[in-house]
């Protein structure tokens, strides 16, 4: 692959992985959702009739419940993992693209060729800038789509455990 090919795919890169980015970011309100959710069905659980219990039923609710808590704290941290991340690199703003590039200018004045040698150190920094950006941004989407991965399956796990908790609290009433 030659130089040019390379800078087309660093570029594309670093596009493909802002727009992962804000899909991963999208994705975050079903588990939001979810979140609230369970916290509600918790207080509809412990709000249960627990006197019909023996004490050996109230020590499995009780430890049933917290475990289905404690995956929901687990289930939390990956949720925050994957909204705030880490913090991702941008290209440069223009102002500073544009500094730069007449800094290059100033600085090659004396050449022949002064605009070709700054619009080449142009490119060659845009070049680096996109490699560069386009690197951090793929390790922190890879991270935060398997942050959102964990936090899935916590949820689900937290919700399934609170359902065998309601299920111990509501079958001797049956």
């Amino acid at each position: 692959m030659n130089t040019e090919k390379l800078f087309e795919y660093y570029e594309k890169t670093y596009f493909h992985e802002l727009a992962r980015k804000e899909q991963i970011f999208s994705r975050l309100s079903i588990p939001l959702a979810t979140i609230i959710a369970i916290t509600g069905f918790y207080s509809v659980i412990i709000s249960g009739d627990r006197a019909a219990l023996t004490l050996g039923a109230k020590i499995w609710f009780l430890a049933i419940l917290a475990l289905s808590a404690v995956i929901l704290a687990i289930g939390i941290y990956f949720f925050i993992d994957a909204l705030l991340g880490k913090v991702d690199k941008n290209m440069p703003e223009p102002n500073i693209i544009e500094k730069y590039r007449l800094d290059l200018l100033d600085y090659y004045h004396d050449e022949a060729d002064a605009q070709e040698i700054t619009a080449q150190k142009i490119r060659e920094y845009f070049y680096e800038n996109y490699m560069s950006c386009a690197t951090i941004c793929t390790i922190n989407n890879d991270r935060k789509s398997s942050s959102l991965y964990f936090c899935n399956v916590a949820l689900i796990s937290a919700a399934l455990i609170a359902v065998v908790a309601y299920a111990v609290i509501t079958i001797p009433k049956l």
